[in-house]
């Protein structure tokens, strides 16, 4: 049984200014979201491919190019939460919770 994947309207948000930010570069933001795309099928059906967040042990962390992702696993829900997509030059600490 595959898992459902789910975003936080803080992720929703992180995703439309990462739209926002690369308006002027459409192939780097095309190749990002593609990326993004083929990843989180991956985690469908294997949520814990990617390793523990070393800042937030409570997430784990997919790297997407220039990004960073940051989910959880609700194994009783069988569900993913995408909590953020950050710039990995960001202060990532500052902006998980």
């Amino acid at each position: 049984m595959k898992y459902r994947i789910s975003y936080l309207p803080i992720a929703d948000r992180d995703i439309l200014r990462i739209s926002d930010a690369l308006i002027n570069y459409p192939n780097k933001a095309k190749r990002l979201f593609r990326e993004m795309e083929k990843k989180l099928r991956i985690l469908e059906d294997m949520p814990y491919t990617w390793p523990v967040c070393q800042v937030k042990p409570k997430y784990r962390q997919m790297v997407l190019e220039d990004h960073l992702l940051f989910y959880t696993v609700a194994e009783d829900e069988r569900k993913v939460k995408v909590y953020r997509v950050l710039y990995n030059r960001m202060d990532i600490p500052s902006h998980l919770k």
